[in-house]
């Protein structure tokens, strides 16, 4: 019987697909370790240990040492002819084993030791590349950080043809429109899923970006800055034939943005399969718009940060359940999240440099429950996140109605960081037993806690209530209620399940970002999260001791 079972481990120890599961698991040490054990292990170790890079200089050094790019000065030597003449005699077919392994590649041109690679550099490596000019052929996903110059010729050699999701984040020195997109053109046929970051004009971009994703027929996804929602981009995107989802990141300072056009149009012929939506517009506008367009959407994020009256955000949610009954997510922010600053310390839009027909700030009205009430219609819903310049206000009747409509909520985030914090205002902290009834299957939960609520006695370490499901608790700008931190920490142990530990952060949850609250209260919320855990590994050990009899 022991030769059976130990002929039955050996046997699993040889499937490839097996050990791929154990290794990917393990760190890059483990990995490394595992590729020297034996042949079989060898090679699905290796698969692993190259599958995700976090730098180019792992593969460039396969070809040349890494103390031979930079003289003792950091400067470059590459063009040096005895640096050359190490690149006519590399070992091509020992790189081109390990760089068909690369399936991802993150590279960040700031952070570059002691520097990137020169323009001259990379086609120096291209030009003696004996098997075409990508040097990973195999790369599926890239990351890629530009600064300074205007050109991408250092990140095209790791663009494969089989590049299925690119992330651009894009800072440049240079205020001439640069083609900088026109290079990709025609290299990235199988894209799927394009991200881009940057605080560039939209005007320096959009021509060749334009003529880029004329050659990306295949694109499903789509986030673009929110100030590069212009016409000649929007059309661009509308075109593409299986785009699925188009969306902006949220900026921290709209300020910056409202600059620029908000031009968001269904025209006819464009966005024709186009499930979900994120856009930049004036509430009224959007209202619109989702009345003008032909489909319903599953999914719609709003980003309205320069005119809120309650009657139009009303009609707003109102019609996008009318619209889209199927929605399963729905997010809508109405403020302006602003980099460095507190929420109270914005008080007027001119402080911005916003334009003159903005409404300026009315006083924050209360989120509550009748605010969004036509989305209890849409029983699919899955995550809500609404972020008011007034905190988020619900009763135990608001959240049973909200439970009863939404069984499968998943993400909830409801004006963590409002505008003006009132300490007898918010969510009281004691109502999370509540929250924790209503949807079983949360995961991500953001409110904006009342400050004068202490939490309940936290005597029961294992009540009958707790969140099975939940991994991130946003606290957004809460104070921590009541004032005494130790007795909320052991009051969120008691509501954390065996096994879950939650991340506990004085943060904001937005579309596709996070923005953190200043420094003191992110500390405190820190500790109480610190307690929490320990209290955690205390229940863990109370529960298996209990289980054990």
């Amino acid at each position: 019987m022991k030769q059976l079972i130990r002929a039955a481990k050996e046997a699993a120890l040889s499937i490839p697909e097996v050990l791929s599961l154990i290794f990917s698991n393990g760190s890059p040490e483990t990995q490394a370790a595992c590729a020297r054990v034996c042949k079989k292990w060898s090679e699905v170790a290796l698969d692993e240990l190259w599958r995700e890079l976090e730098d180019i200089y792992p593969l460039l050094r396969l070809l040349i040492p890494f103390e031979d790019f930079f003289d003792e000065y950091g400067h470059d030597v590459l063009y040096e002819v005895d640096t050359l003449e190490r690149l006519r005699t590399a070992d091509w077919p020992r790189f081109r084993q390990y760089a068909t392994r690369v399936k991802s590649i993150e590279y960040d041109e700031n952070a570059a030791y002691p520097s990137h690679p020169s323009k001259e550099e990379i086609a120096f490596m291209c030009l003696h590349h004996p098997y075409g000019n990508c040097l990973a052929p195999n790369v599926r996903m890239l990351r890629w950080q530009l600064s300074g110059e205007t050109t991408i010729t250092r990140m095209i050699p790791f663009a494969s043809q089989r590049l299925e999701d690119l992330r651009l984040e894009i800072q440049l020195d240079s205020t001439e429109p640069p083609d900088i997109f026109l290079g990709l053109a025609h290299r990235t046929p199988t894209l799927k899923r394009l991200s881009i970051k940057s605080k560039e004009p939209p005007h320096h971009m959009s021509y060749s970006l334009s003529r880029w994703i004329e050659t990306c027929p295949g694109l499903e996804k789509v986030h673009i800055p929110r100030r590069w929602q212009i016409s000649d981009v929007v059309i661009a995107f509308g075109s593409l034939p299986n785009l699925l989802e188009f969306g902006i990141h949220w900026n921290q300072s709209p300020a910056e943005d409202m600059v620029f056009g908000n031009d968001m149009e269904m025209a006819e012929g464009h966005f024709q399969n186009l499930r979900r939506l994120g856009w930049y517009s004036d509430i009224e506008e959007a209202t619109d718009l989702l009345q003008q367009a032909s489909r319903g959407f599953k999914g719609l994020a709003l980003d309205c940060p320069k005119g809120r009256r309650r009657a139009g955000v009303v009609a707003f949610i109102a019609t996008a359940a009318q619209c889209c009954p199927d929605l399963d997510s729905f997010c809508l922010n109405l403020t302006n999240f602003v980099d460095g600053m507190e929420p109270y310390e914005v008080t007027n839009p001119i402080d911005f440099n916003l334009d003159e027909d903005i409404e300026p700030y009315e006083d924050p009205e209360l989120l509550d429950l009748e605010t969004f009430r036509p989305l209890l219609a849409c029983k699919g819903l899955r995550e809500l996140r609404i972020h008011s310049p007034g905190p988020c206000i619900l009763s135990t009747s608001d959240l049973e109605e909200m439970g009863a409509a939404w069984p499968n909520m998943e993400e909830l985030v409801l004006s963590p960081r409002p505008k003006d914090m009132v300490e007898d205002q918010g969510t009281p902290i004691s109502m999370l037993p509540r929250v924790a009834t209503a949807f079983p299957r949360i995961r991500l939960l953001g409110l904006y806690f009342d400050q004068s609520d202490p939490p309940d006695s936290a005597g029961d370490l294992l009540p009958e209530v707790q969140f099975r499901c939940l991994r991130e608790l946003h606290v957004g700008s809460s104070r921590i209620p009541g004032g005494d931190s130790g007795a909320v920490g052991l009051y969120l142990a008691s509501l954390f399940a065996v096994g879950t530990r939650p991340s506990i952060r004085a943060k904001t949850s937005i579309i596709r970002g996070e923005l953190y609250c200043n420094t003191a209260l992110f500390e405190e919320w820190e500790a109480i999260e610190r307690l929490v855990h320990r209290a955690m590994r205390v229940k863990e050990a109370v529960f298996r001791r209990l289980s054990h009899h």
